[in-house]
């Protein structure tokens, strides 16, 4: 990995990980409690029946488990195994226990007034901002570094994520099932392991083609002088 990307990609981690800190230490200390109340109303002011049908389907379609098939699907074709099932399907595993620990370890109570839809169990960090970030984030990382050499779909690729991400995170405060600091912490979470997963793999691919370079370098370099065996 080239040093200044490496360099960029450890402050963008260490970021993500300060961000759900300090959305962490200010929600506790309450106080982030007025911000929540005051942007959770005027989210609140522009419900509508046609939005709300919107929401609760992206809020449905974007739960932990449908993500499931997605990435079992992914590790079932041979072609698609390596390069994304399986980076895939463990970032989705980790994020989802992570999210489940931290809920129980944090134990902050959802919202408990106007709610859309029904949720059980805390709030803190959110499940859907946290596990879409992580999951979908992978993805697209993984489809913009092995499947297109095009600028257009990568940044296509790219934008289409974000947003759907940000409506997933939008959903969860519009329905009333979670505060935006949920979301927040969810998002820095998710992209914390995300980042992490897909450094891990490239510097893994790095080392692995480091490796056998250099074997293939000291096959030929035997080969040529036979007398350094």
């Amino acid at each position: 990995m080239d040093i200044i990307i490496a360099k960029q990609r450890s402050i963008s981690i260490v970021a993500s990980f300060a961000v759900f800190m300090l959305t962490l230490l200010l929600t506790v200390s309450g106080k982030m409690d007025a911000i929540n109340i005051s942007l959770t109303d005027s989210i609140f002011l522009i419900r509508n029946p046609a939005l709300t049908l919107i929401l609760k389907v992206t809020s449905e379609i974007s739960k932990w488990f449908v993500y499931v098939p997605i990435a079992l699907f992914l590790t079932a074709v041979p072609k698609l195994r390596w390069k994304y099932g399986i980076p895939s399907a463990v970032t989705l595993a980790i994020s989802a226990s992570l999210n489940t620990i931290l809920k129980l370890c944090i134990a902050i109570p959802r919202p408990d007034t106007h709610r859309l839809i029904a949720e059980t169990g805390f709030g803190f960090p959110s499940g859907h901002a946290m596990n879409g970030t992580a999951f979908i984030g992978i993805c697209t990382f993984l489809f913009i570094q092995h499947s297109t050499k095009k600028r257009s779909q990568k940044i296509t690729a790219a934008v289409s994520a974000i947003v759907f991400i940000l409506a997933v995170g939008f959903s969860r405060v519009y329905l009333g099932v979670h505060n935006p600091t949920d979301v927040i912490s969810g998002y820095a979470m998710g992209l914390f392991l995300c980042l992490c997963a897909h450094t891990t793999l490239i510097f893994g691919c790095q080392r692995k083609y480091e490796n056998g370079s250099e074997k293939i370098r000291t096959s030929l370099s035997r080969r040529t002088f036979p007398w350094r065996r």
